[in-house]
């Protein structure tokens, strides 16, 4: 209810500015698979490690077509998190200024609807940063991947108890893995599994 009323109050203050074409419905069929590497998972503490977001559209993952950007190294960057993203300070020493890549991201996503594993923690990260630099939460629909899959495997098997892990998933829905953990790797297996299970709902 927070997140409506905010983003009724953002629509509100910015749909006659720069912004506006955000707010508007979107009346398309593409979608964007989008994926944040970071430093954490507590959205609250974690810092933006790199970014990815890759079109789906007409049946296809236009992988080609993919914003990947890494970001300068955050404070918070730990062994830990290297561990996971496979992303250490020198890999990170060219790296963009987040302020910089959040219009660019804009202006890439559009007001298509964004699909993930886990988006809400992804539109977290990116509204930690959004929000102070332009006033407004991202405003697109999201689509969360694990609750369509489960949509789908309590349908079909009702007696099983879905594994709504990344890996399992994708192994379920044959999709091979694209680089896991990295933020285009990441979309791109999203964005393969989000076609997987639309085929599975116009089939049946």
């Amino acid at each position: 209810m927070i997140r409506q009323l905010r983003r009724y109050a953002d629509r509100y203050r910015h749909a006659h500015g720069p912004y506006g074409h955000l707010f508007l419905p979107y009346e398309g069929e593409d979608v964007v698979a989008l994926d944040c590497e970071t430093t954490g998972l507590d959205s609250r503490h974690a810092e933006l490690v790199s970014i990815a977001a890759v079109p789906v559209r007409a049946g296809r993952v236009c992988a080609s077509e993919s914003m990947d950007v890494h970001f300068k190294p955050p404070e918070s960057l730990s062994s830990d998190s290297i561990t996971i993203h496979r992303l250490r300070p020198v890999d990170l020493d060219e790296g963009e200024e987040i302020a910089d890549t959040l219009e660019a991201l804009l202006a890439f996503i559009g007001n298509r609807p964004v699909v993930g594993w886990c988006i809400d923690f992804d539109v977290a990260m990116i509204n930690r940063y959004l929000r102070p630099l332009l006033g407004f939460d991202l405003p697109n629909a999201t689509i969360e991947l694990s609750l369509l899959y489960q949509k789908k495997m309590r349908y079909w098997q009702p007696e099983m108890e879905p594994d709504l892990r990344f890996e399992a998933m994708a192994k379920a829905l044959q999709v091979p893995m694209m680089a896991r953990h990295s933020a285009r790797g990441d979309a791109v297996t999203a964005g393969l599994m989000y076609l997987q299970l639309q085929r599975a709902t116009q089939d049946h």
